[in-house]
């Protein structure tokens, strides 16, 4: 027996290649979800798909090589693939289960091993807790045998057509630029869609991802803003590693964020696709959604960090649309996954119904909607906290005013989130995935958000001390940190 623990976080197990994700515990994760899935499930059919990452196709044949000797029927991707591809297929082929082999948008170094369930997204905890738990329960077993390759993309490429009607790209004003961040998005769209109008970058494999992490946040997409000038394109779309999270650029070079992304979605989808269903957001994102929502008389809730809370909401009830601040987007009505790809095109799809700019859409969005500027800022943790004090701790230093600002609500769903009565809002939370406290803010003008920002900042960092409930502004003196200050900006 081995002693290495192995753990499952947001969405899936993660860590570091040769340290304790190696050819040895990707055995005994695959033996473990063998055992329990063969308590759970007639079905005898499990799918495998692998990124671009380095070693990925050979952890995922070596997964294979475990769950064909449990008796297992398995097929594995004959090409790198997305985790939306490997979804689409479970759901699809009424699959036991799906296991991807990705790290996502984490550093090179990293691997992971992700699990799709039959509803056609992530698992839910409790199934990797029994995996968790059964992890050496019994001795890994494998032979020579990895299955059938078989191709995942056809399928899916043509489920993205007929979800998307009203895309033609023949008829887009100007070029876009999809960069694929050095994952298989790019390759699968090409393959269905071809580069005419589009231009494809950093589509092919690297396995340091040319220095940066595969995640399409404003830092990490300098180089798509440079090959959009030289393209004089009008929109720019990047993929993460594993193509289930997207980042846009508009025409005027603007990167924007998921507060404006998301919004700009659900417009769409409702007024020109004339769709509906409840609106599911993470407590992260911002109040365009609801507005919207509340403007067309759909249902809205905030759930906590994490696609995989709304997911849970997309199986349980009618779901138009659900989206996390991570740039991670899923329209419930058609999948339980988010998707990096589907949603590139259906802003392309936006592009071509309404003949307008980027540009002009989102300013029109601000106009009938009001005005959304968003920061975060993160402050790494010296040492560990336990999540529910520290969440007492902040409310109880709260009064009516955060800052200068009147208080609305308190949301504590996921860390404090305060509502102000303009609507703006912060909210301060410890990170379910590193030691860090994460703050963020949404407000019509930046100086108010910088405002939020900068009286979190001295929020967090009062020591961790039992104090009765005050006002914040008494109790924390000056923004000078406290020597017993856990946190280091």
């Amino acid at each position: 027996m081995m002693n290495n623990e192995i753990k499952f976080g947001t969405d899936g197990w993660r860590s570091i290649m040769g340290e304790s994700f190696t050819y040895d515990n990707v055995r005994r994760v695959a033996q473990a979800t063998c055992d329990v899935l063969r308590q759970k499930s007639k079905t005898r059919l499990i799918l495998i798909g692998y990124d671009h990452r380095f070693l990925s196709e050979d952890f995922a044949l070596t997964a294979a090589r475990v769950a064909v000797e449990n008796g297992y029927r398995v097929e594995i991707s004959d090409q790198p693939i997305t985790s939306p591809v490997l979804s689409y297929q479970v759901k699809t082929r009424k699959a036991t289960i799906g296991i991807m082999i990705t790290a996502s948008h984490n550093p090179p170094p990293f691997n992971g091993f992700k699990l799709k369930g039959p509803h056609g997204g992530s698992v839910d905890e409790s199934l990797t807790r029994q995996i968790e738990e059964q992890i050496d329960i019994s001795e890994p077993r494998w032979g020579d045998s990895v299955g059938k390759r078989t191709d995942f993309v056809g399928g899916y490429l043509k489920w993205l057509k007929k979800l998307t009607p009203l895309l033609s790209l023949s008829k887009l004003k100007e070029t876009c630029v999809l960069d694929s961040m050095y994952g298989p998005g790019g390759n699968i769209f090409e393959n269905g869609f071809g580069s005419k109008i589009t231009h494809l970058i950093r589509k092919e494999s690297d396995p340091l991802f040319g220095g940066i992490n595969p995640e399409p946040i404003e830092k990490n997409l300098k180089f798509l803003k440079e090959v959009m000038i030289q393209k004089k394109a009008g929109v720019g779309l990047a993929l993460d590693g594993d193509g289930d999270r997207v980042g846009v650029i508009d025409n005027k070079g603007r990167y924007l964020p998921p507060h404006l992304v998301m919004p700009l979605l659900m417009e769409h989808l409702i007024v020109n696709r004339k769709l509906k269903g409840d609106i599911i957001q993470t407590v992260s994102m911002g109040y365009l959604p609801e507005r919207i929502a509340k403007e067309h008389k759909l249902g809205f809730e905030e759930v906590p960090v994490g696609f995989k809370h709304v997911a849970s909401k997309i199986r349980d009830k009618k779901v138009l649309f659900g989206g996390e601040e991570s740039g991670g987007y899923g329209v419930g009505l058609w999948s339980a996954e988010r998707d990096g790809l589907l949603c590139s095109l259906l802003i392309l799809e936006a592009l071509c119904k309404t003949k307008k700019s980027l540009s002009d859409l989102i300013d029109q969005l601000q106009e009938k909607y009001g005005q959304s500027i968003f920061k975060r800022v993160d402050f790494r943790l010296k040492e560990s906290i336990d999540k529910e004090l520290w969440t007492q701790k902040i409310t109880n230093h709260i009064g009516s005013k955060f800052g200068k600002h009147v208080i609305r609500k308190i949301n504590p769903l996921d860390g404090v989130k305060v509502i102000m009565e303009d609507d703006s809002w912060v909210l301060m939370r410890p990170s379910g995935t590193e030691p860090l406290i994460r703050t963020y803010s949404e407000a019509k003008s930046a100086v108010i958000v910088n405002e939020l920002l900068s009286e979190a900042e001295r929020l967090v960092q009062i020591p961790m001390t039992r104090q009765s409930k005050q006002s914040g502004r008494k109790e924390a003196g000056s923004r000078k940190k406290s020597k017993h200050s856990p946190l280091v900006k």
